[in-house]
């Protein structure tokens, strides 16, 4: 069974249309959708208005949205969302919908509070009318399943994003491409909903518009739990909405409907915007959100890095069945140059988790562990566990500290090589890199310079560490 297609001339009538029910039932204690709740095995009907609200509120905290913060909200609807985000913060918000009829309700309650900076328009979100990088924030609920074309509005809403800043919004997924005539029927059909993505493919589309996954959060479970609710919220004053709630949760059950979460930042330039970090957990958080695409991004002009690093290793390095440390493994770019030259006992570590999955997925590391190179005890290893140690791209602006190096050091055995690789300026300006390499002693064998990013010059050193 196929879904027509819809056209947004069909979208904006149907809710037009349907503005009395929305309003009677869904808007009545103001905007609200679907809950987030504390207990979903013992939420009653009573508590769905507070779980949506505590929805608001989550999503509120993690926008980091202030006073200083201009939102744009796609799919306003009758104004509560966007009057609600202007009171609690004192930010300016533009609302748009399709709906002609709802931009006129919230156009008459923005009349009551004229000291807000708020503002409704009726406009397509595949066609924003505002200038690029005119937003410090895209806010959207529940809205973005109903645009047939999903796609362009979301390129149009990277376009009006500012550099570096935040898209965050929920959508409808659909987890299983294969669909009930049931599922038609109460879901795609009722609400006018193509079928386009299941969770990670989102997260996927997401990555490949440029804008960084940051956080994503599956809330299926929350939605069967509000639908079941809502069919008994509206049992006595709408039987048959009554009944498709129901049989939105069967839908659910069936993998057929799901809810997604996703936070997005907007950033072009990857590598400042890396080598800018300040901390740890910061960092983490970055390469957790460009882990899905790193590869694809730097695989032409990144990956003669790691190739010359392993190359540079394997001149002085002839067993193959040495145990190597990739120490700052990421996606496992080096992993891959190591196996390609022979090498299989390569063992990776890293500070973020999201890099190590597709690391693993490579299938050439021994192991691979979660874990920050500052700490002072690597526990995870034993001393002199390792014939060489490789470190390429980590130590830099924004990354590990090249006191580290001890930690690493601790590591290898008496006799074992580290190839260390660089970037020219850092090398050149870091006196704690230069100090502490000059309190290790080891002994330098091979100095091989190439670019990275076709301009980007780099170092690969080679150092033996003294026998005990």
């Amino acid at each position: 069974m196929k879904l027509k297609k819809f056209t947004e001339a069909e979208t904006e009538a149907f809710y037009d249309s349907e503005d009395s029910l929305y309003r009677s039932f869904w808007d009545e204690e103001g905007s609200l959708h679907w809950g987030y709740f504390d207990n979903l095995e013992d939420s009653q009907p009573e508590e769905f208005i507070k779980a949506c609200q505590r929805w608001n509120h989550y999503m509120l905290e993690q926008s980091k949205i202030d006073a200083s913060s201009k939102v744009l909200d796609i799919g306003c609807g009758n104004g509560n969302t966007a009057i609600w985000l202007a009171q609690q913060t004192g930010c300016e918000v533009v609302g748009i919908d399709l709906s002609g009829v709802r931009v006129n309700n919230a156009q008459e309650k923005a009349k009551n509070y004229p000291h807000l900076h708020i503002s409704f328009e009726k406009a397509s979100a595949t066609n924003l009318p505002y200038d690029d990088n005119s937003f410090t924030h895209v806010w959207s609920q529940a809205t973005i399943y109903h645009i047939p074309q999903r796609e362009k509005a979301l390129q149009e809403i990277q376009r009006v994003l500012q550099e570096g800043g935040i898209f965050l919004f929920d959508d409808l997924i659909t987890p299983t491409p294969e669909i009930s005539p049931s599922g038609w029927q109460y879901v795609y059909e009722r609400l006018l909903f193509e079928p386009t993505f299941s969770f990670e493919s989102y997260a996927d589309f997401l990555s490949q518009l440029g804008l960084l996954v940051r956080e994503k959060v599956d809330l299926s479970n929350h939605l069967k739990k509000s639908y079941e609710l809502l069919s008994q919220l509206a049992f006595e004053k709408y039987p048959d909405l009554s009944i498709a709630y129901q049989k939105m949760c069967e839908a659910i059950d069936k993998r057929e409907l799901g809810w997604g979460f996703y936070l997005c930042t907007k950033v072009s330039d990857r590598l400042t915007w890396i080598y800018e970090t300040n901390d740890k957990e910061t960092l983490r958080n970055k390469y957790n959100a460009w882990a899905r695409i790193y590869d694809q991004e730097l695989d032409e002009s990144y990956r003669v890095s790691p190739i010359n690093s392993a190359q540079t290793l394997a001149q002085f390095l002839p067993q193959k069945d040495a145990i190597i440390l990739d120490a700052g493994a990421g996606t496992g770019m080096v992993g891959e140059a190591l196996a390609e030259l022979g090498y299989t006992q390569i063992v990776g570590v890293d500070l973020s988790e999201e890099m190590l999955e597709i690391a693993r997925k490579k299938q050439v590391y021994r192991d691979l562990y979660l874990g920050n190179l500052e700490e002072k005890s690597l526990k995870t290893f034993d001393k002199e566990s390792f014939d060489a140690i490789i470190s390429v791209g980590v130590f830099t602006f924004g990354h590990v500290h090249p006191q580290a190096l001890k930690n690493l050091s601790s590591l290898l055995k008496s006799g074992g090589y580290f190839l260390l690789t660089v970037r020219e300026d850092y090398y050149n300006t870091n006196e704690s890199l230069k100090q502490v390499l000059e309190e290790l002693s080891w002994r330098l064998i091979e100095r091989k310079e190439f670019n990275a990013f076709e301009v980007e010059p780099m170092y690969a050193f080679l150092w033996q560490k003294p026998n005990s």
